[in-house]
């Protein structure tokens, strides 16, 4: 039974060992190709305002313009942005009569990481830089 199960044994060590193909021909190694799945790239805003605006702009830390619109009607907005910056500066100009306090919150939906919200608050335009972590 022991030369029976050592015979068994050195075969698959035999196998291995003894491969027909040269360590030094690189042309033998065939690299697996690992399957990307297809990245997104952009990213999905939602912005969400306390009142209708006149002019709402998303710049990045070089003050480009990311994202605008002069809709004064709408209080929800969803777009997308080409690129994550790392910060960005939300300028909300407000239309109608004064509130005592004006809020806006936005998401930041970027492919494989967690949303990313933040809420700007201010008594008249805002006018805020957030850092993104």
């Amino acid at each position: 039974m022991t030369a029976l199960g050592l015979g068994l044994a050195a075969w698959p060590i035999y196998r291995i060992s003894s491969s027909h193909v040269a360590a030094s021909d690189p042309e033998n190694y065939v690299l697996p190709i690992a399957a990307t799945p297809e990245t997104k790239t952009a990213v999905s805003i939602q912005l969400q305002l306390s009142a209708a605006a006149r002019q709402i702009e998303l710049l990045d830390e070089n003050a480009e313009v990311l994202w605008h619109t002069n809709d004064a009607h709408n209080t929800e907005f969803f777009a997308e942005l080409q690129k994550l910056p790392a910060q960005i500066m939300v300028k909300i100009s407000w239309s109608g009569s004064p509130a005592p306090r004006y809020f806006a919150k936005l998401r930041m939906d970027v492919p494989g990481r967690e949303s990313l919200i933040h809420v700007f608050d201010a008594s008249g335009d805002i006018d805020d830089l957030w850092e993104l972590p």
